[in-house]
């Protein structure tokens, strides 16, 4: 049976692993309860304050709004810099 759907997440993008071996993947998806202005407002605070894995000792962050639905998160260690994504998304399918 196919399942249709229209339900609001916020997905978080991060590198996940050591500074010789990182990998790029989705690392939560956050379900939202509400429609997409909901899910703006929960992205923009997970742009703004969530706690990557990596640094261990975060210095300094710099936030970036690509679009409406997207925000790029700068983290800057003591020796590396990491980055996450933030997007609002639409699940329209799950099968």
């Amino acid at each position: 049976m196919i399942t249709r759907m229209s339900q609001w997440r916020v997905l978080i993008e991060e590198n996940i692993g050591g500074a010789d071996h990182k990998e790029w993947r989705i690392s939560d998806i956050y379900e939202v309860e509400g429609e997409r202005e909901e899910a703006r407002a929960i992205a923009h605070e997970l742009a703004m304050a969530h706690s990557p894995k990596h640094p261990a000792l975060p210095q300094e962050r710099a936030v970036y709004r690509i679009n409406e639905d997207m925000w790029l998160t700068m983290v800057m260690g003591v020796r590396t810099r990491y980055h996450y994504r933030v997007t609002v998304a639409e699940l329209i399918f799950r099968g």
